[in-house]
């Protein structure tokens, strides 16, 4: 899911997501599902480590993976071309149920 952008950041969003289920080479791991669709990202490094990292090289793997469940995402967007309104979530209360489930 890796994207080398040039300036470190957030990357590999899936979208309408169902269920997701992130297992080992021996099968053993997590599913999870919520009771709508969702959107997930997993990477090899913490959010913390993408925020400080100006450059792909600084980017050192953690010895884990984080995962990101969200139920909406902003549009992508940048200073010089911003995100429509359209494509922008605002804070809001959000109710779902989600289902984490032991795999082997």
């Amino acid at each position: 899911m890796y994207e080398p952008y040039l300036i470190p950041q957030d990357y590999g969003l899936r979208t309408g997501i169902r269920w997701l289920r992130m297992v080992d080479d021996e099968g053993s791991g997590l599913q999870f599902s919520m009771d709508k669709p969702f959107n997930f990202n997993a990477y090899p490094y913490t959010t913390d480590e993408l925020t400080r990292a100006l450059y792909t090289y600084q980017l050192k793997p953690s010895g884990g993976i984080t995962l990101n469940l969200d139920y909406e995402t902003t549009g992508v967007g940048d200073t010089s071309l911003p995100v429509l309104d359209s494509y922008r979530v605002y804070p809001h209360r959000y109710v779902r149920r989600i289902i984490i489930r032991p795999q082997h």
